[in-house]
């Protein structure tokens, strides 16, 4: 009798034990199992960079006899709402220097300094193509003359309205070029309302 109540008693025990690990597996099946969150990007990752870069040599400048060389920047920052849309502030830098002479008298030195700033917003499509518009201030200084034994110059400011079309194309760092047409330009002017440039952007 005693051992028979004791192997009773050892087999509910045992049962007792094995009961909440089955009960846990159990529940744990039945439970359905939590979607994993996405993951969330920090400010940073929406931040693309980018920059354009300028040389030019100019025979001549606003009908002066002389020789301009010019070299400029134009970093641009872009903040990337989705895969499709982005825009930020662009910023531009043009240092000219340049030799005029008056009628085959002495030579007069030349250097002046462009700059602007403004903001663009940008559409990515095809992974290759995209739409671009700005809208911008430009100030810029030439010479327009002399004066006796001196060099005149004139600074003018502009604002720009830019819509075009560009073309990127690389991994991480990419290359672009892209063509804009300036919709406040003046139709008496004889300057183009065309705007062409090439960059590099990092992220876009």
């Amino acid at each position: 009798m005693k051992y028979t109540c004791l192997r009773v008693f050892s087999i509910l025990m045992l049962v007792l034990c094995l009961s909440p690990s089955r009960l846990e597996a159990q529940i744990y099946r039945r439970q359905p199992q939590k979607e994993q969150s996405p993951e969330m990007k920090s400010f940073a990752d929406h931040l693309w960079y980018g920059g354009g870069f300028t040389i030019n040599f100019s025979s001549g400048l606003a009908g002066l006899d002389g020789n301009t060389f010019g070299i400029g920047l134009s970093p641009m920052l872009g903040y990337k709402f989705n895969s499709f849309l982005s825009a930020g502030p662009r910023f531009e830098f043009l240092y000219t220097t340049g030799r005029f002479r008056n009628f085959g008298g002495p030579v007069y030195k030349y250097n002046g300094l462009d700059y602007g700033a403004g903001l663009f917003g940008r559409a990515k499509f095809l992974n290759v193509l995209f739409a671009h518009t700005e809208f911008s201030y430009i100030n810029r200084v030439f010479p327009v003359g002399f004066n006796g034994n001196r060099l005149e110059t004139e600074r003018v400011g502009d604002n720009q309205f830019l819509v075009g079309l560009g073309y990127t194309g690389g991994g991480l760092l990419k290359s672009e070029i892209y063509l804009l047409y300036d919709l406040t330009s003046d139709s008496q002017s004889t300057t183009l309302p065309l705007v062409y440039r090439f960059g590099i952007t990092y992220n876009f």
